[in-house]
């Protein structure tokens, strides 16, 4: 497959001390400084939801240093995106050269499980390092869980990195709300003005603008998993939602809702039996890039995101099952299998950047805004 030398400047890249950076080749040939960095990413480990996220395929991804939201119905991929992300920052995020924060030399990985349900086989798709390096809590209130993460934000140094995942702010109740139901299941009586509106009253006015200045500088992530609930009264169309309130759709630079297309089976011995899911990713609300993209991937049950067979859907489409490659024609399942033996992952991962690009670029349109400031 032909690809295309990569023509966009990239925001986050691993280099050795002997290279020099992308931005500073420009810088070099062009003689004038690049604009300032705003906003880095950490990888998903799918490259198409990368581009749908950030517009960049392997050096994009979730918005590093910022609050992220995840929505989706159950086994539609939540914490399996939630685990991914994790993975990707214990392997890469102290090779990758920053132009917002100091080199990392201490990474944090919590997992607050307030659901305190982990159904994966977790060492056997990520190995055991991978569950020792993770600090797994608990929290049961939103009190807790934002004291905690503030706790952890405000302790932050220079060179200190903090990836923050809550699964799920559904699970999260009140302390006001546990000391109600404690007191009622003691006594064996009805809950005494159970109203339930706490959390979300908690969020908006304590947590998420406090929260916004005290990560002010810090290499904080914060990853929050939420359910979808049916939207009741006047939604304009929009059939779902999720809890949180007004504050967690404002304060969160990108909004990823789920959705499962279809179960992957396979027929062995006469048996169908599913092996995965294909899943919708819609970016609805993005303050890092364009908004609204879509992207398609598939998870395996106990291995995880599968990246290269995502690609492949991709560019040839889910169902065909010979691959062109290098002028050469592959099974599926075949060119898979090449591509991993023989590292050909970037490869892969460039051309599907490339048609993504060549896509955004087409769509634009062709207008230019008169400047009417004088930039000299």
């Amino acid at each position: 497959m032909a690809v295309l030398k990569r023509k966009s400047v990239v925001e986050s890249q691993v280099v050795t001390s002997n290279e020099k950076t992308l931005e500073q080749q420009i810088e070099e040939e062009t003689k004038q400084p690049l604009e300032k960095v705003r906003v880095e990413f950490i990888s998903s480990n799918l490259t198409l939801l990368n581009l749908a996220l950030s517009g960049k395929g392997r050096t994009g991804g979730w918005a590093r240093g910022r609050i992220v939201n995840v929505i989706g119905d159950g086994s539609s991929g939540k914490t399996l995106l939630a685990l991914e992300l994790a993975l990707q920052a214990l392997s890469k995020i102290k090779i990758i050269q920053s132009e917002i924060y100091p080199p990392v030399k201490k990474l944090f990985v919590v997992c607050n499980n307030v659901e305190g349900v982990m159904d994966f086989p977790l060492e056997a798709m990520y190995g055991k390092k991978f569950v020792k390096e993770i600090e797994w809590i608990q929290t049961p209130t939103i009190e807790e869980f934002g004291r905690d993460y503030a706790r952890r934000v405000i302790a932050l140094k220079p060179g200190e990195c903090l990836i923050y995942i809550l699964d799920s702010f559904d699970a999260l109740t009140s302390e006001s709300g546990m000391k109600r139901f404690e007191t009622a299941a003691k006594k064996d009586q009805t809950e005494d003005g159970a109203y339930g509106t706490e959390k979300a009253k908690y969020g908006s006015s304590s947590f998420f603008n406090n929260i916004c200045g005290i990560t002010q500088g810090k290499d904080a992530t914060l990853f929050i998993v939420s359910q979808v609930r049916a939207n009741i009264g006047v939604t304009f169309g929009k059939k779902y939602t999720r809890s949180g309130g007004k504050a967690l759709d404002f304060y969160t630079h990108q909004c990823c809702w789920l959705a499962e297309i279809e179960k992957l089976k396979r027929t062995v011995l006469g048996e169908k039996r599913p092996y995965g899911i294909r899943v919708r990713a819609k970016i609805e609300r993005n303050k890092t890039a364009l908004p609204f993209r879509e992207a398609e991937f598939t998870i395996l049950f106990d291995y995880g995101a599968d990246n290269v067979g995502s690609n492949l859907s991709w560019l040839y489409g889910p169902d065909v099952k010979t691959l062109k490659w290098d002028e050469v024609n592959y099974k599926r399942e075949d060119l898979i299998e090449h591509i991993e033996n023989n590292n050909l992952e970037n490869e892969l991962e460039d051309a599907v950047e490339q048609k993504w690009l060549r896509i955004e670029e087409e769509v634009k349109p062709n207008r230019k805004k008169k400047i009417l400031l004088n930039d000299e």
